[in-house]
C-alpha cells in the first residue's frame, strides 16, 4: 500500500514528462505553473480509501503508515492556485484541503482522550491551512472563503472536523466531475441519520443536528430548517418543531470505543 500511495502521485509529474520528484518540488517556473493548475487529489483518495471505516477515521495508521503522504498532498495543494480553477473543481480543493489539513491536525496532536475541543479549540484558530496565497486557520478556510464565496449549504455535510457529531468523512476525495452528486448524497445522508437528527413523528419533532441552528441561514434561515430538510429527506414536516441535540466533540477516532 504504501508504495501505491506513492505511485498514485506520479500523475502530476507524468503530464511534464519529470521524475514524480518534480511533483514534491517543483524547480523552474514551468513546473509550478502546471501544478498550480492542476489540483491532483489521488494520493488523498488513497490515504482515505485505506484508513476511514464505518465512519470513523484511523488516525493511528494514518500518523504510523500515511503521514509523509499526507504532508506530501497537502504541500502540493499549498502550490495549487485556486483562482485558475473552475467553481467545481475549486471547491472540491477547498473541501479537500479541509478535510486533509484538519486530519494532520489531528494525527500531530494524537493521544488518548484527545478532542479537537480543547484549549477552546485552538486548532481551529492557529494557521495551519496552507496555500498558494497564505497561511489561514480551518475557521478562515470555512467561515472566511468557503461559506461565502460559495453559498452552498451541502458544505456543511462535506467539511469534517473530526468531532463524532460532525457528518462522517467519505472514503474518497472530492473531486469535480461528481461533486454536485456526491454533495446532494452527503446532505440527504446526512438528514436521514437518525443519531444526529432524530425525528419524532408521533409529536411532529424534529430535532436537527446542532450544525443547522449555527449555520441557519445558510439554509434559509431558522423558520425555514424544517422545509430545507424535508426537501432534502422527501418528507413533509410543516408544522413540525424544531429543536437541537446536544454536539458531541469526542474525536470520530477509529480506535474509540462507545
Amino acid at each position: 500500500m504504501r508504495r501505491l500511495t506513492i505511485l498514485a502521485f506520479v500523475a502530476v509529474a507524468s503530464l511534464s514528462g519529470r521524475s514524480p520528484a518534480l511533483a514534491q518540488a517543483p524547480d523552474d517556473a514551468g513546473d509550478r505553473a502546471l501544478l498550480a493548475n492542476l489540483p491532483k487529489h489521488e494520493l488523498f483518495d488513497l490515504i482515505l480509501r485505506a484508513t476511514v471505516r464505518d465512519e470513523r477515521v484511523d488516525y493511528a495508521r494514518i500518523r504510523d503508515e500515511y503521514a509523509g503522504d499526507l504532508e506530501l498532498y497537502l504541500r502540493h495543494l499549498a502550490r495549487v492556485d485556486a483562482h485558475h480553477l473552475g467553481r467545481r473543481e475549486r471547491l472540491a480543493y477547498y473541501i479537500n484541503l479541509y478535510n486533509a489539513t484538519m486530519i494532520k491536525a489531528v494525527v500531530d496532536r494524537y493521544k488518548p482522550g484527545y478532542s479537537v475541543g480543547e484549549n477552546d479549540f485552538a486548532v481551529f484558530k492557529e494557521p495551519l491551512v496552507r496555500t498558494a496565497v497564505k497561511a489561514m486557520s480551518l475557521n478562515d478556510l470555512e467561515h472566511g472563503l468557503i461559506r461565502p464565496s460559495f453559498k452552498d449549504p451541502r458544505v456543511h455535510a462535506a467539511l469534517v472536523c473530526a468531532a463524532r457529531s460532525c457528518p462522517p468523512l467519505l472514503p474518497r476525495a472530492y473531486v469535480a466531475d461528481d461533486l454536485d452528486e456526491v454533495l446532494d448524497e452527503n446532505m440527504k445522508r446526512f438528514v436521514l441519520d437518525r443519531t444526529r437528527n432524530p425525528v419524532d413523528d408521533a409529536k411532529r419533532e424534529l430535532k436537527l443536528s446542532k450544525i443547522f441552528e449555527w449555520y441557519a441561514d445558510d439554509f434559509g434561515g431558522r423558520d425555514k430548517l424544517a422545509a430545507y430538510v424535508g426537501k432534502v429527506a422527501g418528507k413533509d414536516y410543516a408544522g413540525y418543531t424544531v429543536s437541537f441535540v446536544d454536539y458531541s466533540w469526542d474525536l470520530n477516532d477509529l480506535e474509540k470505543k462507545d
